[in-house]
């Protein structure tokens, strides 16, 4: 899921989604304060957030802000490049952040009810120690995606072993995660379905990349062009830009010679971005996408691999530009083909899905306005606040209920490491 790009002034609009609950007095103002203090959650991350530069980061970001509508969260981040502009920008929301060098003096000096291990290489590394400094904390592991699934479905599409390998390994590693939680998140249902089978039994939920209404832009007939958004640090984006540029786009150009396709992300490989093939411009990192989202016509999400919500193809529904996506694309995010978006697998039926789109006004509209809809629905700041918050909350009611009766305070194992770890 980490692939999308938030641009800065939809960071500052983000900034608006927060609700700020009217206080009606200082003493009401500290109360509250008192009450979210009391209740502190550690969130760690291998990176320090970047939501101008990829989903996973604005995902985590308003987890952060739904948390914070009730507790009191600390963001700690395993990286050892602690990117001080962008930790800046969590200050400046209230946040309060540490290293992971500092986490066990923390959980000595305080009462974490929970800890939120963000990625399987996160929560394998922290697991046990935070198990072991304070058994009373509840252990959230937050999938991401579900690796195991990413990779497996890589190595079938580049039919690379050494991927199959590491595919294996991350299905043991992340299955004993998930056994020794106390809850899991995963962005998507079809994440889910693929750990459950795994792992039966430990409460879940799903907790997709979230996404604000936006502007919608210009209307079909002053709109034109494609769209792709995608970080190619993130392999599923390098190889979708690939496979579309060489396999899709000259069907395209068949019928629509002039049409041209802008690529917008970070870290594009020199020999792609120099030599990028006819119809393919190249931006590279675009600080401000809006207007880009505002005249493009058609936004493509050719994914042949990968797991969980693409933040990608939520942001662009959220704009109102009509998607055309691969079935692999459309997980997690419920989409009807022909509805909220179409979805096309092979390259000439993906190519005859953008004309169809690019060519066919009153289906552009048709699709702009369903898909529109559909996030506002299902993936709105509102929505999903309210499904983090309740599983949150409903984990801590569930401890309190069984410490009442007597029952141990955690049902999940000791997680230990194996000898067969994931690289």
């Amino acid at each position: 899921s980490g692939s999308a790009a938030a641009s800065g002034p939809e960071l500052r609009r983000a900034r608006d989604v927060k609700a700020s609950p009217s206080v009606p007095d200082p003493a009401s103002a500290e109360r509250a304060a008192n009450r979210k203090w009391a209740t502190q959650v550690a969130v760690f991350d291998d990176h320090m957030l970047t939501p101008d530069r990829d989903a996973g980061s604005l995902r985590m970001l308003f987890v952060l802000r739904a948390l914070s509508e009730w507790c009191h969260p600390v963001f700690i981040t395993t990286s050892k490049q602690r990117l001080p502009e962008y930790e800046k920008l969590l200050w400046e929301e209230g946040f309060e952040t540490a290293c992971a060098l500092d986490y066990r003096r923390l959980f000595k000096e305080r009462r974490f009810r929970a800890a939120i291990l963000s990625r399987p290489t996160v929560a394998e590394m922290l697991l046990g120690h935070i198990r072991r400094a304070d058994p009373r904390v509840k252990i959230i592991f937050d999938t991401v995606d579900v690796h195991f699934l990413r990779l497996a479905r890589e190595a079938e599409v580049t039919c690379d072993r050494r991927l199959a390998r590491k595919a294996a390994r991350f299905h043991k590693l992340e299955t004993r995660l998930a056994r020794a939680s106390d809850m899991v998140w995963y962005a998507s249902s079809t994440d889910r379905d693929a750990m459950e089978r795994e792992a039966p039994g430990i409460p879940s939920i799903v907790v997709p990349t979230i996404h604000a209404p936006r502007e919608r832009g210009l209307p079909f007939g002053e709109r034109d062009g494609l769209l792709f958004v995608g970080n190619f640090r993130h392999r599923p984006n390098a190889d979708a830009v690939r496979f579309f540029a060489r396999e899709v786009l000259p069907l395209v150009r068949r019928a629509v010679p002039d049409v041209e396709l802008l690529v917008v992300g970070d870290n594009a490989p020199p020999d792609f971005a120099e030599h990028a093939p006819l119809g393919v411009r190249v931006l590279g990192f675009v600080p401000d996408i809006d207007p880009l989202l505002a005249r493009s016509r058609v936004f493509v999400a050719p994914l042949r691999f990968g797991a969980g919500m693409k933040g990608k193809i939520g942001e662009a529904l959220a704009y109102g530009i009509p998607v055309v996506t691969t079935t692999i694309g459309a997980e997690g995010i419920s989409l009807r083909d022909g509805q909220d978006a179409l979805i096309a697998d092979s390259p000439e039926d993906f190519a005859a899905a953008v004309l169809r789109a690019y060519r066919d006004a009153e289906l552009w509209r048709r699709l702009s306005d369903e898909g529109y809809a559909h996030v506002a629905r299902n993936f709105s700041p509102e929505v999903i606040s309210r499904v983090i918050n309740d599983s949150v909350r409903g984990l801590f009611e569930r401890t309190e209920t069984g410490a009442a009766r007597g029952e141990p305070q955690s049902a999940a194992g000791e997680f230990r490491k194996s000898s067969e770890e994931a690289e």
